[in-house]
């Protein structure tokens, strides 16, 4: 594809970042906070500005110590959500109701089956992935870089059963090519259109990981995007989530809070996006502009995701419906349950978007939102590979689940 030739705002662009660059910086100046907002506003220890009259938000978050509860809770969401969409993927099911009318069946137990026949309680690459996110935090830390999170996805790779066509065109290029670039040239080759939901199913380790450090959470959420899913437009729905599950893994719980924190990583990213990448600077701007309109929607008692080109069954796997829709159970369900029996029962592809909206939900209400005999169905569930595969070994959701305190822990 033609490279766009560079603009006189581009090169004004790229001589601020040279300038901070020889200043000792790496980050641009956050955006401003959202005009919505009208609370005093405070400097943090980033000089990023946050709101000072709320009692939850007055301290530092640097300084707060993470809620066990609420990061087990979006682990757990997100593997129980994925258990029970696995059933109904690639569905098309008929008299689906409107919104905001929710499904309340008939699929409502985790029963495994589906399309890859998985045994009742056995999650797919969704959780697997996530797994091995949490694996490269556990292992490497604040050293993570794009060689850890390919080198680990890879060794996924084998026992993989269900790999999304995009995860595994730049898992597979990322042999001989750095895995940032491999991710980007498949973007390219696409025509810059591919964009899957396969990291933002993934990304919640992240959260919790740096719950206390939005530069490093906005820096390594996008990170982990561009290593198979480099489209803007992923990368900005990973730190927009990213950003509202951290405030509810802080005890910033409300609606409000978490939409405003990833209203505020979401805006901050795009700058720094833009400015780093001059030449994608128009697909930047039109990836949060899309984001920002899919926050609004999530709104309203219509989401509009069945309308054509973003449809939540014929253009299913696309990140923004599954942005979209977590979003809006955000805002109109009152619990982590009703949220995912509406979710997978719409069919297309429920597992994934019930990974997403179970990980931001359970976030939110935490562990204790999901009903005992889901978690005993999925952290108890033995893949028909057996206990000597590396599904049980490393990428069961019983381990996803149990780093959720060494997430935590590495900074308290």
């Amino acid at each position: 594809m033609r490279k766009r030739n560079l603009t006189d705002e581009d090169r004004r662009i790229l001589a601020e970042i040279e300038k901070w660059r020889e200043e000792g910086k790496k980050y641009p100046p956050i955006t401003e906070l959202n005009p919505k907002h009208q609370d005093p506003i405070g400097i943090d220890f980033w000089g990023n500005k946050y709101p000072t009259s709320d009692d939850d938000r007055r301290r530092d978050p640097r300084q707060r110590k993470p809620l066990f509860e609420h990061a087990s809770g979006a682990l757990l969401g997100l593997s129980v959500g994925d258990a029970l969409g696995t059933t109904l993927e690639f569905t098309r099911p008929t008299g689906v109701p409107a919104y905001p009318t929710l499904m309340t069946g008939p699929h409502r137990e985790i029963t495994g089956g589906g399309p890859h026949h998985v045994a009742e309680g056995q999650i797919t690459d969704d959780t697997q992935m996530a797994a091995c996110l949490s694996e490269v935090l556990r292992d490497r830390g604040k050293k993570t870089t794009a060689k850890d999170l390919a080198k680990h996805y890879r060794e996924w790779l084998p026992v993989a059963f269900d790999v999304g066509n995009q995860t595994r065109a730049a898992l597979q290029l990322a042999e001989t090519l750095d895995p940032e670039e491999a991710g980007r040239k498949v973007w390219l080759d696409s025509g810059r259109h591919a964009a899957g939901n396969g990291s933002l199913m993934r990304t919640a380790p992240i959260a919790l990981y740096y719950a206390r450090n939005q530069v490093a959470r906005c820096e390594l959420s996008a990170l982990d995007s561009r290593v198979t899913h480099w489209d803007p437009r992923c990368q900005l729905a990973c730190v927009a989530f990213n950003g509202a599950i951290s405030s509810a893994v802080r005890g910033d719980t409300s609606v409000r809070d978490m939409v405003l924190t990833a209203e505020e990583d979401l805006g901050y990213w795009a700058t720094f996006l833009a400015l780093e990448y001059p030449e994608e600077k128009l697909h930047v701007e039109a990836a949060a502009s899309a984001l920002e309109e899919d926050l609004a929607l999530a709104t309203k008692d219509d989401p509009r995701l069945y309308e054509p080109g973003l449809h939540l069954v014929d253009t299913q796997g696309f990140v923004r419906v599954a942005f979209r829709l977590a979003f809006w159970h955000l805002h109109h369900s009152n619990d982590l349950v009703t949220a995912l029996i509406d979710v997978v029962n719409r069919g297309g592809d429920a597992d994934t978007n019930g990974a997403i909206v179970g990980a931001l939900l359970g976030a939110r209400f935490g562990h204790d939102a999901v009903p005992l005999p889901w978690k005993q169905t999925v952290l108890g569930a033995m893949p028909k590979q057996g206990k000597k595969s590396l599904l049980w070994k490393r990428f069961h959701p019983l381990h996803l689940v149990g780093t959720a305190h060494e997430l935590l822990g590495h900074e308290l």
